[in-house]
């Protein structure tokens, strides 16, 4: 697929030149392309998308581990309705509702055996059945590393840069709602 992705770039560049239109800029990008840079091709530009950040489809893909994944919510147990089910403050408008290979809709670092099952626009049902004794309370606030983190990105205003445990900084996203 990279390969005809690569062929495809290559004959509108050609075309391009051929009409007297030579391109200054061939960008491309993807994450799954950035592990091929070393190879030469007709791109002048590369935009690596959710490299920086990892989520767990990049995971899933092949590409990254879930503890190098940067990107995460922080979310909290606002109810747990059975000893089975916990309830996050987190839907599909912080998490996306982007499925993966591996099931659920994000994981969850502090209990890597729960399972994110469904989403509602501003909750998130979480099924602890897999889980060992230990089980997050209500109030407790859990990262999520999300399924597709480009989308997360768009789904938020700012984000809050962390060394650890300490906040060191937070910026606006600029390039929320950009799609032109």
């Amino acid at each position: 697929m990279a390969a005809a992705a690569a062929a495809a770039l290559a004959a509108a560049a050609a075309a391009l030149a051929a009409a007297g239109l030579p391109a200054g800029i061939i960008s491309t990008g993807g994450t799954p392309d950035l592990y091929r840079l070393t190879a030469r091709g007709v791109a002048t530009e590369y935009r690596p998308g959710t490299y920086a950040d990892g989520d767990r489809m990049q995971v899933g893909w092949g590409h990254g581990a879930l503890e190098g994944c940067a990107l995460s919510v922080l979310a909290t147990v606002v109810s747990r309705p059975t000893p089975d089910r916990a309830i996050l403050d987190a839907g599909s408008k912080a998490l996306a509702a982007d499925a993966v290979a591996a099931g659920g809709f994000g994981h969850l670092p502090a209990f890597p055996e729960a399972r994110i099952v469904g989403l509602s626009e501003e909750h998130a049902t979480v099924d602890l059945s897999a889980c060992g004794p230990a089980r997050p309370a209500i109030g407790a606030r859990l990262a999520v590393i999300p399924n597709h983190a480009c989308v997360v990105s768009n789904l938020h205003d700012v984000v809050h840069l962390a060394r650890g445990a300490e906040i060191v900084a937070i910026d606006r996203v600029t390039s929320r709602g950009r799609l032109g």
